[in-house]
């Protein structure tokens, strides 16, 4: 069945790997992107390119974008790349809460958000068992690094949980690890794993693609780095054990 797509983010290098996917599958992908001169970029890989500022837009903004496209589904895969803490906070969390509540305000249920490996309250709730210490040095630097876009993204994911009993959303959070620029390999490791190895972003694209095909990530947030397990196996044996990294963790 053919779905009609809404991916906010769109220029983004995950975003582009899942309109071309998407589209290639017989899906209406429109692409939310913020720059006119990308339009071309967008609609080469198969999908219908909308400008908008998701920094701008209120609500309402969003919400009229998702209900004339008459999507039956959005991804957040924008970011404002972490450099800037102001706009990190606009974007990743701001905008990302707005997104969330203009799906719902237009009626759409699917919803996928794209957030990153580790990301948890680090402060409050205990590290995941499975940590390694190799898993908590990496853990260390990655916040310490890029700490503003680790809490951004943090308070986004926790509104979109905490707050689904207003909003009614199937929601999904893909957690990927490192992104590498390798070609993909198809096979990830999935679920609650360790955060060194890197994942190629056509994989990440590829996992969100197996995710909006399979109505059991409803409701799961885990994580996904490089392995050996095919996409569609890793993301159904996900599914079918109810793996909820988050869980226990916001």
């Amino acid at each position: 069945m053919a779905h009609s797509i809404l991916v906010f983010g769109g220029s983004g290098k995950v975003a582009r790997n899942l309109t071309r996917i998407l589209a290639a599958d017989g899906h209406t992908v429109h692409s939310v992107i913020r720059n006119a001169d990308q339009k071309s970029d967008i609609e080469s890989l198969g999908g219908k390119p909308i400008i908008q500022s998701i920094e701008e837009s209120s609500v309402n903004d969003m919400a009229k974008t998702i209900t004339e496209i008459n999507a039956t589904a959005v991804v957040w895969s924008a970011g404002a790349g972490g450099g800037n803490p102001a706009r990190t906070v606009a974007v990743d969390q701001e905008g990302a809460i707005r997104s969330m509540d203009a799906t719902a305000q237009a009626g759409v249920k699917r919803y996928i958000m794209v957030s990153a490996i580790d990301i948890r309250d680090r402060e409050g709730k205990p590290e995941p068992e499975w940590y390694n210490d190799d898993d908590r040095a990496r853990s260390d630097r990655m916040w310490s690094a890029i700490g503003a876009y680790a809490k951004a993204k943090f308070t986004a994911d926790r509104n979109l949980v905490t707050e689904n009993s207003r909003r009614g959303l199937e929601y999904t959070i893909v957690r990927p690890g490192s992104l590498s620029t390798e070609a993909s390999t198809g096979k990830i490791a999935a679920g609650k794993v360790h955060i060194s190895p890197t994942i190629p972003r056509e994989d990440v694209a590829k996992v969100i693609a197996e995710c909006l095909k399979n109505d059991g990530t409803k409701g799961l947030a885990f994580d996904c780095v490089g392995g050996e397990t095919p996409i569609a196996d890793a993301v159904a044996e996900v599914a079918k054990a109810r793996v909820d990294v988050f869980a226990g963790r916001y």
